[in-house]
């Protein structure tokens, strides 16, 4: 029976060594795997092959495919030479984008997060405003027909935007809607309402020369299918114009089809 103890317990001797060796052998293989699978990584992002950009924030006229392509250039890089300051201006370049933030997300993405700009306003003829009175130029088609147009003989966006407001201001409480308003060069400002009247205020106080107006507005005599033009340029009062309502024709398609 001796022999038969000296044998299990050399057997279970020689178990325990072959599953430490096994394990050991694991341990080593995996630790090789995981090393090769982060140089591997490393050398793919020192190529710039891995990295994506994520964008982070909710937009309506920015979208990933955009950035992607405008970032191409930088995406060449490796992971850690991403240069960031520089992709930011690259993403600010975009007329849509009013501010940016990006930063790296390991192990391979670019986060970029959008502030968009805001319209306020159409500037002349195919640009636009924000907020803030700065001039940007769609890259796309945008409707904005539901804003008010405004222009200038010398461009000061910032100035007639303000205008715009303090008159806003003024005349909403009348019920009375600006549809566009342009300075003029001999600093006099011309604004046409919504309901087709024109104002020209002077260039000198023309907030208190609109305040006399609005008291008198509504009882100045309206005439069937005419447009007023108010001339408050006048040191003791104003002038009045009537002029022919302008229909723009309707050009309806044909009720036919071909055969």
């Amino acid at each position: 029976m001796n022999w038969l103890k000296r044998f299990f317990k050399r057997l279970g001797h020689w178990l325990w060594l072959t599953l430490k060796a096994a394990l050991f052998s694991a341990l080593v293989a995996g630790l090789l795997w995981g090393g090769f699978q982060l140089w591997h990584l490393w050398q793919e992002h020192q190529h710039g092959k891995l990295v994506t950009v994520e964008l982070v924030s909710a937009t309506t006229y920015v979208s990933e495919d955009e950035l992607r392509e405008l970032l191409r250039p930088q995406l060449g890089l490796g992971f850690w030479q991403l240069d960031l300051p520089m992709i930011r201006n690259l993403v600010e370049s975009h007329p849509w984008v009013a501010r940016a933030e990006v930063s790296r997300f390991w192990p391979n993405s670019l986060r970029i997060d959008v502030t968009e700009q805001v319209p306020v306003a159409r500037w002349g003829t195919d640009e636009l405003l924000n907020q803030v009175g700065e001039i940007f130029h769609p890259n796309r088609t945008f409707n904005g027909d539901n804003l008010i147009k405004l222009s200038a003989v010398n461009p000061e966006p910032r100035e007639v935007l303000s205008m715009l407001r303090q008159l806003l201001d003024l005349i909403n409480p009348y019920g009375l809607h600006i549809r566009e308003l342009h300075r003029q060069a001999d600093g006099s400002w011309h604004a046409w309402l919504v309901n087709g009247d024109e104002w020209v205020l002077p260039e000198q106080k023309p907030l208190a020369v609109l305040k006399r107006l609005l008291m008198l507005y509504g009882s100045i005599p309206s005439q069937e299918n005419m447009n007023m033009r108010i001339d408050l340029r006048y040191r003791d009062g104003f002038a009045v114009k009537w002029s022919p309502i302008k229909v723009t024709p309707v050009v309806t398609g044909s009720n036919t089809t071909g055969n």
